[in-house]
Formats: structure tokens, sequence, C-alpha cells
């Protein structure tokens, strides 16, 4: 099932995002709670949550700037890793994205994360360029993508 930031207490869900976070990067959550909580509060921030049993399984969160959307998490806990969760709530999340008259989505993913780019590159994500050093702990460069929610009018 999915939900959305509005769905549930902020408080109790930046708790959960980020220990979900937490858990799954190899290298810890790169936001801490505080900023999950400050995101969440945010009118631009938008969060799509997919929940089985009262479990948190992942969420895709961005930001919405007129017709334009930013990624700014993708995170599946780790048990469900592997298991078509992401593409199911990028999926998703695309299709609400285009609801709301989003024009274009951008995001940055690890260099290293090539499992994540051959999924966005699938659901039709394109290389725009690099971001040098972007990611920290370890530090390395991110790639930029962006896809096309909807046609020009």
């Amino acid at each position: 099932m999915f939900y959305k930031k509005n769905d549930l207490p902020t408080a109790e869900l930046a708790n959960r995002l980020w220990t979900i976070c937490e858990e799954s990067y190899e290298h810890g959550s790169p936001w801490n709670y505080q900023q999950f909580e400050n995101d969440l509060n945010e009118t631009k921030s938008y969060y799509l949550i997919l929940e089985e049993e009262q479990q948190i399984i992942g969420f895709v969160g961005c930001n919405l700037v007129l017709d334009e959307a930013e990624i700014t998490n993708v995170v599946i806990a780790k048990a469900f890793q592997g298991h078509g969760c992401a593409r199911k709530l990028l999926q998703e999340l695309l299709i609400q994205l285009k609801q709301q008259d989003v024009f274009q989505v951008f995001l940055e993913v690890r260099c290293s994360n090539v499992v994540a780019q051959n999924l966005y590159k699938s659901e039709k994500f394109r290389f725009l360029g690099l971001r040098k050093s972007y990611y920290h702990n370890p530090c390395e460069d991110a790639v930029i993508m962006s896809a096309k929610v909807r046609n020009c009018e």
C-alpha cells in the first residue's frame, strides 16, 4: 500500500525513514533525523511510502518546484532489496507526478551504484552529466539523470 507524507504523523515518520536509511545504506544514512523532519514539514517536499503490514518497506522523497521535481531519496529496507520494490515506488511516483502536471524529474546517484542507474535507465531516465565529489562518506561523484514525465502540450 502506498502512503503520502501527510498520511502519517511527521515525527514518527521522520524516525521511521531515518531508521530505514541508517540500516539500508552501506555507510549509514546521508540524512539525520532532524533533516528528515525538516524536509517532511516543507510544503515543496513530496514523499511516497510503500508499506505492508504496518512496516515501511521503502520510500521515495522529492521536491516539487513549478513543473519540475528533484528526487532526494530512494530507499528500500535491506530485507526487501532486490524484490522490485524500488521499481514499484518509482513507477507510482512518476504516475503521481504526471497527475500533478510535473514535466521533468531529476536525480543524482552515486557513480558506483550501477544497480540504481540501471533501474533509472529502464524507467526512461537519461544521463545528463556528473557532479564531482558530490557524495561524502566516502567521497564520490554523482551521476545526474532526468526523465520527462509528460510531453509538452
